[in-house]
């Protein structure tokens, strides 16, 4: 019992000090989305706006609060108001005092808003809405994101379905140039022919080892984007054949659009709002030389308080315009919408004939490889009786391998093209 169990206590620690290509790691399409916008550094962004709008909104709301302010000031002035009254010609026995000329004061004010016409509600509407445009905004910067991992998983897809088939190519190659040494040594086969066969099996590694390159390259690409380093070994699987575009999502374009549309009557409201009057309360505590009563010569301390109404009417002058304004930046995004929409259709449309194109030669292609896997048949028959060539034999061969890769080239451009009908639909 100890001994199996210190086995696999071994086993396990060998596991963890083995390097991390040794396992190959498999990826899913969905899986790289996923991993590539959470490494996005916009996608850290949303947080951003979302603190954004909260201090906004807090700062909007604090209008509501008392305000207080602190005066102090000290002056001089050349002169001071007099009573036009001379006690003495009078035979009057009393003085009138003079108001002292440097005068001091301080004063706290309080003020305190009950009712603003609808500004800060409308304040605080458009920055919500502007908060949500920001939002979207990143989104379509997100979903570009997207497409971009879209075209690299479907090139690294393609490239090592070609190697993969490359690498059954040079096995074949292998097998017809043993079978072509066995020929020669039987006197049916010329050293010719063998030098044919070794030609293809250069070319193979030669186009094995550029696959390789290209695809170490669009792995780096792709490992960039998720924030990993991707190794050699990294699988890719296949996405599902069919992907179904769902009708009810809309393009993040498009929603940019729709939300910019409601900031502009957020702006409207609270243009609206700047016409209507403010009613508030304010108080007033002062300590000053003269306080209330002017003729008083020592400092007194005095208190006002009120209701206060104010009513700008300045803004009438602009309204008028700042509507029209508002309305033509309306129609403005009205045309853009127009406008994208149709380039979105136009663009699906496009893609679903690329799509049929691709799919009417998938449909030929298992029958093409077919027959020329008869011809390479019948053509291998024809050079163990001596009546076919070694360069015809791997023309033949070569014709196979060739469709063979069309295949996957349209077995993958099937896919792409699928998905792509999915992005511009939104999804």
């Amino acid at each position: 019992m100890i001994r199996i169990s210190t086995k696999a206590l071994q086993l396990a620690l060998l596991m963890l000090l083995m390097p991390r290509g040794a396992f190959a790691q498999e990826l899913s399409l969905e899986a790289c989305w996923e991993r590539a916008k959470a490494h996005y550094p916009l996608s850290r962004q949303y947080a951003l706006i979302e603190a954004t709008r909260d201090y906004s909104l807090s700062n909007a709301s604090k209008r509501y609060l008392p305000q207080l302010s602190l005066n102090v000031k000290a002056s001089y002035q050349s002169e001071v108001t007099k009573l036009p009254l001379d006690p003495a010609a009078l035979g009057l026995p009393m003085s009138i005092p003079e108001v002292h000329r440097d005068q001091y004061g301080a004063t706290l004010d309080v003020s305190q808003l009950l009712w603003d016409g609808g500004r800060t509600g409308a304040s605080r509407e458009l920055i919500r809405s502007e908060a949500e445009v920001s939002r979207a905004q990143t989104d379509v910067s997100l979903h570009s994101l997207r497409r971009r991992v879209n075209e690299i998983y479907f090139a690294l897809l393609l490239l090592s379905e070609q190697s993969r088939y490359n690498d059954l190519f040079h096995e074949e190659i292998l097998r017809t140039k043993h079978k072509v040494e066995t020929l020669i040594q039987g006197g049916v086969a010329t050293p010719t022919d063998l030098d044919a066969v070794e030609a293809d099996r250069l070319r193979s590694e030669r186009t094995q080892s550029e696959y390789l390159a290209l695809r170490r390259s669009y792995l780096g690409a792709l490992g960039l984007l998720m924030g990993d380093t991707l190794p050699d070994s990294t699988r890719l699987s296949f996405p599902e054949a069919e992907a179904r575009v769902a009708g009810d999502k809309a393009r993040p374009e498009l929603e940019v659009l729709a939300l910019q549309t409601q900031t502009l009557g957020a702006r409207r409201r609270e243009l609206s709002a700047s016409l209507l009057p403010t009613l508030g309360l304010f108080a007033q505590g002062g300590y000053a030389r003269p306080g209330l009563n002017f003729l008083e010569r020592d400092f007194s301390p005095y208190y006002i308080i009120g209701a206060r109404l104010s009513w700008s009417l300045g803004s009438l002058y602009t309204h008028r315009d700042s509507q029209r304004l508002l309305s033509t930046q309306e129609r403005r995004l009205g045309l853009q919408r127009e406008a994208f929409v149709t380039n979105q259709q136009i663009e699906a449309t496009r893609q679903r004939g690329a799509l049929d194109k691709v799919q009417a030669q998938l449909h030929y292609d298992d029958e093409l490889i077919a027959l020329r896997r008869r011809i390479y048949s019948s053509s291998t028959a024809k050079m163990e009786h001596g009546t076919l060539t070694g360069v015809d034999l791997m023309r033949d061969l070569t014709n196979v391998r060739l469709a063979e890769q069309e295949k996957i080239l349209h077995r993958v451009q099937y896919l792409q093209l699928l998905y792509d009908l999915r992005w511009i639909a939104g999804e």
